[in-house]
């Protein structure tokens, strides 16, 4: 690499610079992950001694912690890596600042991996955070004394106590956002203001102009740069220096650096000197989504500004608006056709009155609570009407399209095609061609094994036609894999409705969504474990477009939960697939029974002179969902031989702490032939029937290198 660089650095200066950045990155990455390759540190707690970043507060006994990692069992690490902590407890936390002891099980950055749903892995290290874990208290705890701000900040929250809108006033203050609840990040979504209550580039822009204008009413451009460059520094202490601040303050920083040397450098010059300061400092950051936001809104303000003539207020929004919408779309999956109008209603009203009141207040809360009092009962008078319109307009209107991938392609094609008057952007003639190419060709169905985690939820469609087999976990977090992995993947699939809602049993696992999809989704048939739907019985049998749906089990409900589960044989009559839910194996055996008895009688009275043509139970099927997600209780021999699988899936999460599937279970179909399939360790699973066999659309799990941190990391241990 170091040759290449060398040779192209005459010719090609910009080529070299790439190669260099490329070269930093793996180094850095190398630096940064080294620590992660002792053979033995996911496979058993670990002693760990920190200090704690950031505390972000959930619940009262719930809290996510970011450490800087000095000591992992007594020895001492360079450099310290960053870990995410999560805190149950009924006891505080440890607070930013304090160095603590403690024992954890530690583990890798590892997401669930479906179409449309959120990559936490790519986040996390996009934060620098390399592990997880969790901690019910600690071995050793140095309490330290608040700072500065920790005093200023508890002040706030003590004086905004009382008052409704303390949620949106701290979210502005101090960036802490926990006070949100789901209902508000919809309509922010919704009306697509999200921007303006996370403390960013547009707020620390906004200070320092108010400081740059008031300074250059004295004349002298260095006091001008002096008061906006110190409310800057102000605002971002104030939130804590969260990332996003410090992007913008660097920015601000190098142009009143420029402004007060007298020199003119392009905006274009100005972003790109940021971005490969900041990209040098953490190379990471390329991974951060919030991070290509801010950079590209820079961007298209400077294109709007310079390039397109916009310099009034409703122009630059509206060239921003536009030339950020194939992102947005992209990344959020959809779009607010009622942002524009309301950001430009809202950001003169933060820019001239809310946010240098609130900066106000925050600044006097020391020196004069009682003006700060008064100043943030104001404000909160201000905020809850604001917030109770934007509540009320978001709920009216319900201004969010949700785009299936379809229709986000061909609105980026759209979109894209006035570039093509551009003479050097001919090339992009191409993209919509690729769009049309990528779209996957007609099947006669399909079957998606999700990965939920440890759980179970698959999706069969036929055309826009769903059926939906258990609904995987819900957790007291809040997080559940409905608004995780199920809706969206309906979204980008354009499907509206489900024909049949399938619930094996009532664990918590199967059926954690099953109410909750059932008030956001229209569902024609619930079958299986509603209050009030049809219940599973054997020998039950549907057409269901050209599949026919087989219940297989129960017989007769035996009080035990798994195997009273509903299994469930689909087929074309030439492709076919067995669901099985939990059943383990007495039910196995007693199912093997049934359906052999059941078939004799069915033999029996097709033969003359009654002939009643009555179909055999199916068992046998190409494709099987192992039963329990692959648990030893489950998967006996003599069903696996029954069944005959082309393949099995196990639905069990990664490094699930009950060693699933068991190595048991795995040796016997091994022993059979069979070819096996692990949504932990895959992500969901996409089959597609075609005429002559079941085709696998991905292999080995797709993406970049952080979906596969641990096979990387296992591939480069010799000791495993």
């Amino acid at each position: 690499m170091a040759c290449l660089i060398g040779v192209s650095w005459q010719k090609r200066p910009a080529t070299a610079c790439l190669l260099l950045g490329i070269s930093w990155a793996l180094c850095y990455s190398h630096w940064q992950l080294h620590w992660l390759q002792d053979a033995t540190l996911f496979e058993r707690s670990q002693i760990i001694a920190g200090t704690v970043e950031r505390v972000n507060i959930q619940q009262h006994n719930k809290s996510k912690l970011i450490v800087s990692l000095k000591r992992l069992n007594g020895q001492a690490l360079s450099p310290r890596p960053r870990i995410l902590l999560s805190w149950y407890s009924e006891q505080a936390p440890p607070q930013v600042g304090e160095s603590f002891q403690s024992i954890t099980q530690l583990r890798l950055p590892h997401s669930l991996h479906n179409p449309g749903t959120f990559n936490s892995a790519r986040w996390l290290l996009g934060q620098g955070i390399t592990a997880r874990g969790s901690l019910t208290g600690t071995l050793s705890h140095q309490v330290n004394a608040d700072s500065l701000r920790m005093q200023l900040v508890t002040h706030i929250k003590k004086q905004t106590a009382a008052l409704p809108a303390q949620p949106w006033l701290l979210a502005l203050s101090v960036g802490e956002r926990a006070g949100l609840v789901s209902q508000d990040w919809a309509m922010l979504r919704g009306l697509g203001i999200s921007h303006l209550f996370a403390i960013s580039g547009l707020h620390i822009g906004l200070v320092a102009g108010l400081g740059l204008l008031v300074g250059r009413l004295t004349g002298n451009r260095w006091i001008a740069a002096m008061l906006a460059a110190s409310l800057a520094l102000a605002y971002a202490w104030l939130a804590g220096f969260s990332v996003p601040t410090q992007r913008a303050l660097l920015m601000l920083l190098l142009w009143l650096g420029l402004y007060c040397w007298g020199r003119f450098w392009s905006g274009r010059r100005i972003l790109l000197l940021t971005m490969t300061l900041l990209l040098v400092m953490r190379p990471w950051l390329a991974l951060d989504q919030g991070f290509w936001l801010s950079v590209l809104a820079v961007a298209a303000l400077l294109v709007t500004t310079h390039w397109l003539g916009g310099r009034q207020m409703w122009r630059l929004q509206l060239g921003i608006t536009l030339l950020l919408l194939p992102l947005v779309m992209l990344l959020f999956g959809g779009v607010s056709w009622l942002s524009l109008p309301v950001n430009w209603v809202l950001i003169p009203l933060f820019s001239l009155l809310l946010i240098p009141l609130l900066l106000l207040a925050a600044l006097l809360m020391l020196p004069a609570p009682w003006l700060a009092s008064a100043i943030f009962t104001i404000l909160n008078t201000l905020f809850v009407s604001l917030i109770n319109s934007l509540h009320w307009l978001n709920d009216s209107v319900s201004p969010w399209i949700w785009l299936s991938s379809t229709a986000q392609g061909v609105g980026l094609a759209i979109l894209l095609l006035p570039l093509l008057l551009l003479p050097r952007a001919r090339w992009l003639m191409i993209l919509p061609v690729c769009l049309v190419l990528l779209q996957e060709p007609s099947a006669r169905w399909q079957v998606r094994v999700l990965d939920v985690g440890q759980g179970l939820s698959v999706l069969v469609t036929q055309g826009k036609r769903a059926l939906l087999f258990d609904t995987g976990n819900r957790f007291s977090s809040g997080f559940n894999m409905a608004d995780g992995v199920i809706l969206p993947l309906l979204r980008r699939l354009n499907i509206q409705q489900l024909d049949y809602l399938v619930i094996s049993h009532d664990d918590q696992d199967h059926s954690g969504n099953r109410d909750y999809l059932a008030q956001v989704l229209p569902i024609k048939q619930q079958w299986g474990a509603w209050p009030n739907g049809k219940p599973c019985r054997a020998g039950q049998q549907m057409q269901w477009g050209q599949l026919t749906l087989t219940m297989l089990w129960p017989a007769k409900l035996t009080g035990h939960s798994n195997n009273d589960s509903c299994v469930l044989h689909i087929s074309d009559g030439e492709r076919s697939l067995l669901l099985t839910g939990d059943i383990e194996v007495q039910a196995e055996q007693a199912l093997l029974v049934y359906i052999e008895t059941e078939n004799k009688k069915r033999v029996r009275a097709n033969l003359p002179p009654n002939g009643s043509a009555e179909p055999l139970l199916p068992l046998a099927a190409e494709l099987l969902i192992s039963p329990h997600h692959g648990s030893k209780s489950s998967s006996s021999e003599g069903f696996n031989m029954a069944v005959n699988p082309n393949w099995v899936v196990h639905t069990a999460g990664f490094a699930n702490r009950w060693g699933f599937p068991s190595a048991e279970v795995v040796a016997r179909f091994q022993q059979q032939g069979v070819a096996q399939l692990t949504t932990g360790e895959l992500g969901m699973v996409h089959w597609v029937a075609t005429e002559s066999h079941w085709r696998l659309v991905h292999s080995k799990r797709s993406g970049a290198w952080y979906n596969s941190l641990n096979t990387w990391l296992n591939d480069a241990n010799p000791l495993e």
